[in-house]
């Protein structure tokens, strides 16, 4: 992982609200909460955006200023150790795994 301590990529970051990810051209936002039943559910927002330096990152905007190729994956499990394998397993990442991708993906500010 570049810019990231890959343990604690993996013991928190994968659902702070602060992670931002880089990998290939794209930004992927995450977001977790908790419903009423304590089911974990975790939200990744994913856009175009253009890499700073492995820093930062600048969105790729159409010509209203909206985000191009904006989507949104959505997973939830009964806890967070099933959620993040869930999470580790699922082919987000251009059809590949979170282990495929790992040292591609850039931890951004």
């Amino acid at each position: 992982m570049i810019n990231g301590n890959l343990s604690q990529f993996l013991d928190t970051g994968w659902w702070n609200a602060d992670a931002t990810i880089y990998y290939n051209g794209y930004i992927y936002f995450f977001d977790s909460y908790f419903d009423d039943d304590h089911t974990m559910h975790l939200r990744i927002m994913k856009w175009k955006a253009r890499n700073i330096d492995n820093k930062y990152y600048e969105d790729v905007l159409d010509e209203k200023g909206r985000k191009i190729d904006f989507s949104q994956i959505e997973m939830e499990g009964p806890s967070e150790g099933a959620l993040r394998e869930k999470f580790l397993k699922s082919k987000i990442w251009d059809g590949k795994s979170f282990w495929e991708v790992e040292i591609e993906l850039a931890w951004l500010d």
